[in-house]
């Protein structure tokens, strides 16, 4: 019994760093492929549609191309307090890695001295240099969240329900926009 025990063990602990050598070996992958896209930015051909309803003020999909092939969308919503930016990366059609950043802006883009004062007692004003901007990457096989690492650039759990689920999300919203594309 004990040996059997043993045996499991000892099957278990290689194949979890089969599988963690395999995710990096796959991480490094996208990642060259990430280089790839972003320095070839330049020479690919792009489209452009706005996004309604997705966020106050609106946003911008822009899609990149090599040729036919979609390489990466980058989407944008604007919003009087902050913004938020989103990159879909492809391979063959398929959502690979997908960046996220969040930018909370110290107040209203529109907020001006007398504003502040009026509103908060203060005289503080819009200021692009106290933008807080948080950051999410998503790492993805077969459209399949594999690996997030967060503001902190540490894993966070796939596993979870909730944390697969941001996945779907974000292999769903791809999709509706590269839908809208076509249109």
């Amino acid at each position: 019994m004990t040996r059997t025990l043993n045996i499991f063990l000892i099957l278990f602990l290689i194949s979890n760093s089969i599988l963690a050598q395999n995710n990096d070996s796959l991480t490094q992958d996208i990642r060259l492929k990430y280089n790839n896209i972003r320095t070839n930015l330049g020479t690919l051909d792009s489209t452009k549609i706005d996004i309604w309803g997705e966020s106050a003020e609106g946003g911008i999909a822009t899609a990149f191309y090599n040729r036919s092939n979609l390489k990466l969308i980058q989407v944008v919503w604007f919003g009087e307090t902050g913004k938020k930016m989103i990159e879909y990366y492809f391979y063959n059609d398929k959502l690979i890695f997908a960046f996220e950043q969040a930018f909370k802006y110290n107040r209203p883009i529109y907020w001006t001295k007398k504003d502040s004062i009026e509103m908060l007692d203060d005289d503080e004003v819009f200021d692009p240099q106290k933008t807080e901007i948080t950051e999410n990457r998503y790492y993805f096989n077969n459209e399949n969240l594999y690996l997030w690492l967060d503001n902190e650039k540490k894993e966070k759990d796939v596993t979870t329900a909730t944390n697969s689920e941001v996945g779907n999300r974000l292999v769903t919203h791809c999709r509706k926009i590269i839908d809208e594309l076509k249109k």
